[in-house]
Parts: structure tokens; C-alpha cells; sequence
């Protein structure tokens, strides 16, 4: 919380202001794109798309990179939100936690996807972006820690939408709003 709203309870909203909403689809909608397009090229056997879809996974989620730190200390100074007093305490901890956990991982599949990627890439197809290893035991190592994170990352992202359809469809507690 906010030390204003900590301060002035008054001041908690209903729903996260303009810029957190952007910043989490925007997250949200690159992280899902990723995650498709990351499974996708293991069973894609037409190499032009493959380099397609690789170039635009790369592109996106780098994109992402410098939102990061901007999404994770407006975190810490954004409005709050007003807890919704049906959900209980230890549930609102348990999403604190899987957030984190969230940013955690994406944080670090986002630095593994760059360690990970040999010889540097084009981004967008307009220009080339190095990476700082070639084809090696530091990339196929940082391939495998790379995967490891996306499952995880793919797990709590589910579990993270499976949350708030519950709260939307079965508790209709109005969290979803909060968000849209």
C-alpha cells in the first residue's frame, strides 16, 4: 500500500489507474504471444516461419525489457486499489505472492532468453541486435535454464488467470473489473 493510502483510506479506488492497467496488458498480452510462439517453434518445420515466429518472439518480449523496471517500481507508487473484503486475507496473500513470483520469473526468463540467444538477432527485421554469447555451452546452458523458467512462469500465469476468472465467474466479486 501506498504511504498516502495508508494515510488517507479515502483515497483507494475501485480499479488500478490508466497506466498499471496499459502496463499489465500490455505484459500480458506479450507474455501470452510468448509463450505460444516458444512452444510453437519446437513442432514448426516451415523454416521461414520458424525465423519469423522466432524474430517476433525475440522482438516482443524484448520490447519488454525495458518496461520491466518501469512496471516493477511504478508497483511501488502506483494508487491502490481498495481490497475487495469478501476475499480473505491469507487469498490476498497468496496473490501477493504469486505476483511476485510472476515478476520474479518473468525478469528471468527475460535476461535468460537474451544469455541464451547465440549470435544476436534482428529485431523487428529493421536492425541487429547482439547477444553476448555465440553458439556454446553458455547458450545450450542457458536454453535449458530458459525452458525451466517458462514452465514455471507458464504454470503461475495460469493459475494467475485461473484466479481471476474464479473471481469473476463463480465469487462475482468484481476483482476482474479491477483490472479492465
Amino acid at each position: 500500500m501506498t504511504a498516502v493510502a495508508r494515510r488517507n483510506p479515502a483515497v483507494l479506488r475501485d480499479r488500478y489507474d490508466l497506466f498499471t492497467r496499459t502496463l499489465h496488458w500490455i505484459f500480458a498480452a506479450i507474455i501470452l504471444y510468448a509463450m505460444v510462439a516458444g512452444f510453437s517453434l519446437h513442432i514448426i518445420t516451415n523454416q521461414a516461419l520458424w525465423h519469423f515466429v522466432s524474430m517476433l518472439n525475440m522482438s516482443l518480449t524484448t520490447c519488454l525489457i525495458p518496461l520491466f523496471p518501469v512496471r516493477f517500481v511504478w508497483s511501488f507508487f502506483r494508487p491502490e486499489v481498495a481490497p475487495i473484503e469478501s476475499i480473505p486475507r491469507w487469498q490476498r496473500g497468496v496473490a501477493h505472492l504469486v505476483h511476485s513470483l510472476i515478476y520474479a520469473l518473468a525478469a528471468f526468463v527475460l535476461v535468460s532468453g537474451v544469455i541464451m540467444t547465440p549470435d544476436g538477432f534482428r529485431f523487428f527485421g529493421l536492425f541487429f541486435l547482439p547477444t553476448p554469447f555465440s553458439q556454446g555451452q553458455v547458450t545450450d546452458h542457458w536454453f535449458v535454464l530458459h525452458k525451466a523458467g517458462c514452465y514455471a512462469l507458464m504454470l503461475l500465469v495460469a493459475a494467475h488467470i485461473g484466479a481471476a476468472l474464479k473471481h469473476h465467474f463463480i465469487e462475482r466479486n468484481g476483482l476482474l473489473r479491477t483490472m479492465l
